[in-house]
């Protein structure tokens, strides 16, 4: 499948492409700033690249279409995505034996799993491989109509209320551009918000590199992938915190020397770091027994012993000097 052919095919039905390579690391753009080619770049690189056997494009702004990306080899899910989400004439079998449906775009964003119980992606951004490119496992082809439908796609229905215009200005932050001196903090981040929605390393590295050709000027593809080892690192051993809300970290220590013998203690250690994470000093007062903790007075000042004599917990000021003067406490 020479990459020139193809080029002039899609660029004919006004959709700007760039080689890929599909490797047992992934798909991988063969090509710098893939994410601002317009007809002109792709047709300007056609001839260096004759041979590649995989073609991509941007899906969104660029080509102008929506791919409802189905991860399962399943029919069922498939014609229930269709129901769903609107018949398309153009049906795609990708190289894993999964499904896309084309549609035309209108300022969809990208969801990666946006109902976490259907494996179904919405993509408005990012890129595609499209057929008739040659996989490891299988060739993408079309199952259902060819480019002469592009005209016909319809636009997707039935999408979640956050779907749409996600990456409207995806240049900016605030607007402000995502410039050299930032990009490795916020590709970072951005992973480490994506990762919690991505399947494997191969989905997550995909994002990674849909917002790096989004920077100005985007980052070397190796720093992207040290990236996203990084964050795909924190996942696997069950630290990435990041847009889970606030969290509570109790070391290792913490939990040893107070799980199997003095629950409550642990208990009251976790609530502690709960209230009073961002104080230098606390009350911890008696009334917190029955009030918050539904604890007998007794209970409590057990467990609050056992967090001062574990040094866990310090008294700062023992406090005693009339009604108004508690003690106060600060975590170790």
């Amino acid at each position: 499948m020479p990459f020139q052919e193809w080029q002039s095919e899609y660029a004919a039905c006004g959709i700007p492409t760039f080689p890929v390579e599909i490797g047992p690391e992934g798909k991988k753009p063969l090509v710098r700033h893939y994410g601002r080619f317009g007809l002109d770049a792709s047709t300007r690189i056609a001839p260096r690249f004759r041979d590649a056997t995989a073609i991509g494009f941007m899906v969104g702004r660029r080509s102008r279409i929506t791919a409802l990306d189905i991860d399962t080899p399943s029919e069922e899910v498939l014609i229930s995505a269709l129901d769903r989400h609107g018949q398309s004439p153009i049906i795609i079998r990708t190289g894993s034996g999964n499904y896309q449906a084309w549609y035309r775009w209108d300022g969809e964003g990208r969801m990666v799993r946006p109902d976490p119980k259907v494996p179904i992606d919405i993509l408005g951004g990012g890129f595609v491989v499209a057929p008739p490119s040659l996989g490891i496992k299988g060739n993408y082809l079309f199952l259902h109509g060819d480019l002469g439908d592009i005209d016909r796609l319809p636009t997707i229905r039935a999408l979640p209320l956050a779907s749409r215009a996600i990456h409207a200005r995806p240049l900016a932050r605030s607007g402000v551009l995502v410039r050299e001196g930032t990009r490795n903090d916020t590709l970072f981040r951005d992973c480490m918000l994506s990762a919690h929605y991505c399947d494997d390393f191969d989905q997550l590295l995909d994002v990674a590199r849909t917002r790096n050709a989004e920077y100005s000027p985007p980052l070397a593809d190796e720093e992207v992938v040290k990236v996203v080892t990084s964050v795909w690192g924190y996942g696997t051993r069950g630290e990435n915190w990041i847009g889970r809300g606030k969290v509570v970290a109790l070391s290792h220590r913490d939990v040893g020397l107070l799980a199997a013998n003095y629950p409550d203690a642990l208990a009251l250690l976790a609530i502690v770091k709960c209230e009073h994470w961002a104080r230098p000093k606390f009350v911890l007062s008696n009334k917190m027994a029955e009030h918050t903790l539904g604890w007998t007075l007794r209970r409590f000042k057990a467990a609050r012993q056992r967090l001062l004599d574990s040094g866990l917990l310090h008294c700062v000021h023992p406090g005693g000097q009339g009604p108004h003067d508690p003690p106060w406490y600060a975590l170790a």
